[in-house]
């Protein structure tokens, strides 16, 4: 009984030092513009966007977020857009983009899908997947 104790505290102190280092995004305040019916009715009326599938919780997402949003200070992409939803609670919207996971990344120039990346976290990678749209 003593070990099973010991074993619980163990794991409940390395479970709240680990969701304690995780970056802010963790926590589920994504930050990206969020999916909205017009949002997305705007970008697909401009031909060129990114929409970027994300999940509460994710640690790749959390990583991902932040060097998107870096990304997008860059002059090169002042005018793309880019939408984020929450591949959990958007049923509709995987079956419509055929999303399978978090962390999708789905790059559309001129109304046409050209690229679909799952788990890029490389500002590098993102970079070279953002300029697609462009």
């Amino acid at each position: 009984m003593k070990t099973s104790l010991l074993t619980a505290a163990l794991i409940s102190t390395a479970i709240t030092l680990t969701f304690a280092q995780l970056p802010a995004a963790y926590a589920g305040t994504l930050s990206l513009p969020a999916y909205s019916a017009d949002s997305f009715q705007l970008a697909e009326a401009k031909g060129s966007f990114v929409l970027v599938a994300t999940k509460p919780g994710c640690p790749v997402c959390s990583k991902q977020i932040p060097v998107i949003e870096s990304t997008l200070q860059l002059p090169e992409f002042a005018n793309l857009t880019v939408l984020q939803y929450n591949q959990v609670t958007e049923k509709a919207l995987n079956k419509r983009f055929g999303v399978t996971g978090q962390s999708t990344i789905i790059v559309y120039r001129d109304g046409v899908e050209v690229s679909r990346t799952r788990g890029l976290t490389e500002a590098d990678a993102i970079k070279t997947e953002l300029m697609k749209a462009l």
